[in-house]
Protein backbone atom coordinates (compact mmCIF):
# COMPACT_ATOMS: atom_id res chain seq x y z
CA UNK A 1 0.00 0.00 0.00
CA UNK A 2 1.44 3.22 -0.73
CA UNK A 3 0.35 6.63 0.05
CA UNK A 4 -2.84 8.43 -0.51
CA UNK A 5 -1.67 11.01 -3.40
CA UNK A 6 -4.27 14.11 -3.48
CA UNK A 7 -2.17 16.73 -5.95
CA UNK A 8 0.18 15.59 -8.92
CA UNK A 9 2.13 17.98 -11.57
CA UNK A 10 3.20 16.15 -14.40
CA UNK A 11 5.88 19.06 -15.16
CA UNK A 12 7.09 21.80 -13.35
CA UNK A 13 10.05 24.50 -13.40
CA UNK A 14 10.03 26.07 -9.77
CA UNK A 15 9.80 22.50 -7.39
CA UNK A 16 13.47 21.92 -7.96
CA UNK A 17 15.96 23.91 -9.12
CA UNK A 18 17.59 23.35 -12.92
CA UNK A 19 15.28 20.36 -13.33
CA UNK A 20 12.65 19.50 -14.78
CA UNK A 21 10.39 17.62 -11.98
CA UNK A 22 6.91 15.62 -11.72
CA UNK A 23 5.63 16.38 -8.01
CA UNK A 24 3.68 14.69 -6.02
CA UNK A 25 1.63 16.27 -3.26
CA UNK A 26 0.72 13.83 -0.21
CA UNK A 27 -1.99 14.73 2.36
CA UNK A 28 -1.95 16.11 5.64
CA UNK A 29 0.73 18.00 8.03
CA UNK A 30 1.82 17.82 11.54
CA UNK A 31 2.36 21.68 11.55
CA UNK A 32 -0.64 24.32 11.46
CA UNK A 33 1.82 27.23 9.98
CA UNK A 34 -0.47 29.96 10.07
CA UNK A 35 0.83 31.65 6.67
CA UNK A 36 0.51 28.21 4.85
CA UNK A 37 -1.41 28.38 1.77
CA UNK A 38 -1.81 24.93 1.22
CA UNK A 39 -5.51 25.25 3.16
CA UNK A 40 -7.36 22.27 1.92
CA UNK A 41 -4.30 19.63 1.35
CA UNK A 42 -3.40 20.22 5.23
CA UNK A 43 -6.87 20.96 7.12
CA UNK A 44 -9.30 18.76 4.79
CA UNK A 45 -7.50 16.27 2.14
CA UNK A 46 -10.90 14.15 1.97
CA UNK A 47 -12.33 16.69 -0.25
CA UNK A 48 -9.94 16.28 -2.82
CA UNK A 49 -9.40 13.36 -5.50
CA UNK A 50 -7.19 10.85 -4.51
CA UNK A 51 -5.20 10.29 -7.68
CA UNK A 52 -3.40 6.68 -8.32
CA UNK A 53 -0.45 5.90 -8.66
CA UNK A 54 -1.21 3.34 -11.94
CA UNK A 55 -2.30 7.16 -13.01
CA UNK A 56 0.98 8.90 -12.10
CA UNK A 57 3.37 6.08 -13.48
CA UNK A 58 1.40 6.10 -16.54
CA UNK A 59 2.53 9.87 -17.10
CA UNK A 60 5.93 9.52 -15.69
CA UNK A 61 6.45 6.71 -18.29
CA UNK A 62 5.11 8.91 -20.95
CA UNK A 63 7.18 11.87 -20.01
CA UNK A 64 10.42 10.18 -19.47
CA UNK A 65 12.78 12.27 -21.41
CA UNK A 66 11.37 15.67 -20.49
CA UNK A 67 11.42 14.96 -16.67
CA UNK A 68 14.54 14.80 -14.59
CA UNK A 69 13.27 14.02 -11.12
CA UNK A 70 10.11 13.54 -9.04
CA UNK A 71 9.19 15.64 -5.85
CA UNK A 72 7.28 14.69 -3.02
CA UNK A 73 6.29 17.44 -1.16
CA UNK A 74 2.84 18.01 1.07
CA UNK A 75 1.79 18.41 3.55
CA UNK A 76 3.95 16.81 5.11
CA UNK A 77 5.30 13.74 3.93
CA UNK A 78 7.40 12.59 6.02
CA UNK A 79 4.64 11.52 8.59
CA UNK A 80 3.14 8.66 6.45
CA UNK A 81 5.47 5.75 7.35
CA UNK A 82 4.10 4.57 3.22
CA UNK A 83 6.19 6.90 1.89
CA UNK A 84 9.13 4.70 1.81
CA UNK A 85 7.37 2.02 -0.84
CA UNK A 86 6.63 5.58 -2.49
CA UNK A 87 9.99 6.35 -3.21
CA UNK A 88 11.35 2.77 -3.59
CA UNK A 89 8.62 2.82 -6.30
CA UNK A 90 10.02 5.88 -8.52
CA UNK A 91 13.31 5.10 -7.94
CA UNK A 92 12.49 1.64 -9.72
CA UNK A 93 11.19 3.64 -12.40
CA UNK A 94 14.69 5.05 -12.79
CA UNK A 95 13.69 8.87 -11.68
CA UNK A 96 16.09 11.03 -9.08
CA UNK A 97 13.68 11.85 -5.94
CA UNK A 98 13.78 15.07 -4.26
CA UNK A 99 11.82 15.13 -0.90
CA UNK A 100 10.60 18.33 0.40
CA UNK A 101 9.84 18.44 4.67
CA UNK A 102 9.71 20.33 7.52
CA UNK A 103 11.84 18.45 10.00
CA UNK A 104 9.89 17.06 12.42
CA UNK A 105 10.18 13.16 11.42
CA UNK A 106 13.94 12.57 11.57
CA UNK A 107 13.81 9.05 11.99
CA UNK A 108 11.65 8.70 8.44
CA UNK A 109 14.36 11.22 6.85
CA UNK A 110 17.25 9.00 7.54
CA UNK A 111 15.57 6.20 7.05
CA UNK A 112 14.94 7.27 3.66
CA UNK A 113 18.43 8.93 3.01
CA UNK A 114 20.06 5.16 4.28
CA UNK A 115 18.26 3.12 2.30
CA UNK A 116 19.19 5.71 -0.94
CA UNK A 117 15.82 6.56 -1.79
CA UNK A 118 16.59 10.49 -1.93
CA UNK A 119 18.93 12.21 -4.07
CA UNK A 120 18.22 15.61 -2.67
CA UNK A 121 16.45 16.99 0.11
CA UNK A 122 15.09 20.37 1.03
CA UNK A 123 13.83 21.38 4.20
CA UNK A 124 12.15 23.74 5.79
CA UNK A 125 12.83 26.10 8.52
CA UNK A 126 10.17 27.99 9.67
CA UNK A 127 11.72 30.55 12.09
CA UNK A 128 13.56 30.84 15.31
CA UNK A 129 13.74 28.05 17.86
CA UNK A 130 11.90 29.69 20.61
CA UNK A 131 9.27 30.84 18.30
CA UNK A 132 8.38 27.43 16.72
CA UNK A 133 5.47 26.79 18.70
CA UNK A 134 3.86 30.20 17.98
CA UNK A 135 4.14 29.89 14.02
CA UNK A 136 3.46 26.38 13.53
CA UNK A 137 1.88 24.81 16.44
CA UNK A 138 4.93 22.30 16.54
CA UNK A 139 7.07 22.80 19.32
CA UNK A 140 9.68 20.26 19.78
CA UNK A 141 12.70 21.82 18.38
CA UNK A 142 15.33 18.95 19.28
CA UNK A 143 13.36 17.16 16.51
CA UNK A 144 13.91 20.13 14.12
CA UNK A 145 17.56 19.90 14.77
CA UNK A 146 17.91 16.61 14.98
CA UNK A 147 17.08 16.65 10.94
CA UNK A 148 19.69 19.35 10.67
CA UNK A 149 21.88 16.99 12.02
CA UNK A 150 21.26 14.14 9.14
CA UNK A 151 20.37 16.31 6.09
CA UNK A 152 23.96 18.45 6.63
CA UNK A 153 25.87 15.06 6.40
CA UNK A 154 23.82 14.47 2.95
CA UNK A 155 25.41 15.60 -0.07
CA UNK A 156 22.20 17.73 -1.73
CA UNK A 157 20.62 19.57 0.37
CA UNK A 158 18.98 23.20 1.31
CA UNK A 159 17.19 24.80 3.96
CA UNK A 160 15.30 27.42 3.39
CA UNK A 161 12.60 29.74 4.85
CA UNK A 162 9.32 31.70 4.03
CA UNK A 163 9.32 35.05 5.35
CA UNK A 164 6.07 35.57 6.92
CA UNK A 165 5.60 38.92 8.42
CA UNK A 166 5.66 37.44 11.94
CA UNK A 167 8.96 36.54 11.25
CA UNK A 168 11.61 39.18 12.17
CA UNK A 169 15.45 39.68 11.09
CA UNK A 170 16.01 38.86 14.01
CA UNK A 171 15.14 35.09 13.87
CA UNK A 172 16.16 34.55 10.34
CA UNK A 173 19.78 35.90 11.91
CA UNK A 174 19.89 33.05 15.04
CA UNK A 175 18.98 30.39 12.29
CA UNK A 176 21.66 31.40 10.28
CA UNK A 177 24.07 31.64 12.96
CA UNK A 178 22.92 28.06 14.29
CA UNK A 179 23.07 26.65 11.11
CA UNK A 180 26.74 28.34 10.43
CA UNK A 181 28.17 26.79 13.81
CA UNK A 182 26.80 23.31 12.92
CA UNK A 183 28.44 23.62 9.53
CA UNK A 184 24.72 22.85 7.96
CA UNK A 185 25.71 26.23 5.70
CA UNK A 186 25.65 24.88 2.23
CA UNK A 187 22.82 26.60 1.02
CA UNK A 188 19.66 28.78 1.97
CA UNK A 189 17.00 29.90 0.46
CA UNK A 190 14.24 33.00 1.31
CA UNK A 191 10.35 32.61 -0.03
CA UNK A 192 8.15 35.46 -0.07
CA UNK A 193 5.03 34.43 2.10
CA UNK A 194 1.84 34.33 -0.38
CA UNK A 195 -1.06 35.76 1.60
CA UNK A 196 -4.00 33.87 0.10
CA UNK A 197 -5.72 30.58 1.04
CA UNK A 198 -3.67 30.44 4.48
CA UNK A 199 -4.53 28.19 7.27
CA UNK A 200 -5.10 31.10 9.63
CA UNK A 201 -7.38 33.52 7.71
CA UNK A 202 -6.51 36.44 9.55
CA UNK A 203 -2.76 35.72 7.79
CA UNK A 204 -4.54 37.09 4.64
CA UNK A 205 -4.82 40.82 5.63
CA UNK A 206 -1.18 40.61 6.60
CA UNK A 207 1.24 42.49 4.00
CA UNK A 208 3.73 40.72 2.62
CA UNK A 209 7.41 41.73 2.96
CA UNK A 210 8.61 43.94 0.06
CA UNK A 211 10.97 43.00 -2.74
CA UNK A 212 13.49 45.63 -1.40
CA UNK A 213 12.82 44.46 2.22
CA UNK A 214 13.70 40.64 1.09
CA UNK A 215 16.62 41.62 -0.66
CA UNK A 216 17.52 43.18 3.03
CA UNK A 217 17.14 39.98 4.98
CA UNK A 218 19.41 38.37 1.77
CA UNK A 219 22.43 40.48 2.52
CA UNK A 220 21.82 40.22 6.08
CA UNK A 221 21.85 36.22 5.32
CA UNK A 222 24.57 35.99 2.82
CA UNK A 223 28.21 35.58 4.81
CA UNK A 224 26.61 32.69 6.31
CA UNK A 225 26.06 30.59 3.51
CA UNK A 226 28.07 28.91 0.57
CA UNK A 227 24.88 29.82 -1.55
CA UNK A 228 21.71 31.52 -0.71
CA UNK A 229 18.88 33.54 -2.89
CA UNK A 230 15.33 34.13 -2.75
CA UNK A 231 12.59 32.84 -4.55
CA UNK A 232 8.57 33.21 -5.23
CA UNK A 233 9.06 37.12 -6.03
Amino acid sequence: MKPEIKGFAPSSLVDWDGKIAAAIFLPYCNFKCKFCSNKELVLSPEKLKTIPFSEIKEKLEKNREFIDGVVISGGEPTINPEIVKLCTEIKNLGFKVKLDTNGSSPEMISELIEKKLVDYVAMDIKTSFKNYGKITGFSDTEKIKKSIEIIKKFPEYEFRMTLFPEIKKEDLIEISEYLKKQEANKSFFLQQFRNWSCIDENAEKIKPYSKDEIESFLELIKPYFDKSGIRNI
